[in-house]
């Protein structure tokens, strides 16, 4: 015959559970006084926060948004008058032209550096592959500079600002079996909207 012997249930007296509730309540004030209250709201009325460092991490919270906003408000320059000014006459101008299946065209504008216009294009009957592009002025054939390419787009508007002299604009392809519609508008500072020869 076995026995089991049940394990043995200890019950703290009240005087031991109070003597434990007032210690985590004495290590709590003591955290708090200690550390909490000069660290978050820099009240140290031990002088301990100010030994161990804690009461400067106050002081630094409200500078930290304005430090990260200081060199974004320096980063761009205030108008001008000069940088304003345009000669020239202002110009609208808008063409519309329509691309067979599988074939492209160019629209461009001739510019000096420094010009500019804002443009809006939309197309009707399907998306377009586009190359914004620029070229100089006596450019061998295939030599230009792209600024943006996007394969399938219905529609873009923005502005432009010409890096050097040339002439300016895009190339839609139609990619797709039926025709598509290409519609250009731009407003600014600038010689012609055309389309070169040959496109």
């Amino acid at each position: 015959m076995t026995t089991s012997t049940l394990p043995t249930r200890i019950t703290p007296s009240p005087a031991t559970l109070a003597k434990a509730t007032g210690g985590a309540a004495i290590a709590a004030v003591a955290i708090l006084t200690l550390f909490v209250l000069p660290a978050e709201y820099g009240i140290d009325p031990t002088g301990a926060g100010g030994a161990l460092g804690l009461t400067g991490m106050v002081a630094a919270k409200p500078d930290a948004p304005e430090a990260a906003a200081a060199p974004v408000a320096t980063a761009q320059a205030l108008p001008t008058g000069a940088s304003i000014a345009r000669t020239g006459t202002l110009r609208q101008d808008e063409m519309t032209i329509t691309l067979e299946p599988h074939s492209g065209q160019e629209v461009k504008a001739h510019m000096q550096a420094g010009d500019s216009f804002v443009f809006n294009w939309t197309t009707t009957g399907g998306p377009v592959k586009v190359d914004m592009h620029g070229e100089k002025p006596n450019a061998a054939e295939g030599e230009f500079t792209s600024y943006w390419e996007e394969r399938e787009q219905t529609s873009a508007q923005g502005n432009f600002t010409a890096p050097f002299a040339g002439t300016h604009g895009w190339y839609w392809r139609n990619k797709g079996d039926t025709p598509v519609t290409v519609t250009v508008k731009t407003t600014g500072f600038y010689k012609d909207l055309f389309q070169p020869k040959g496109a």
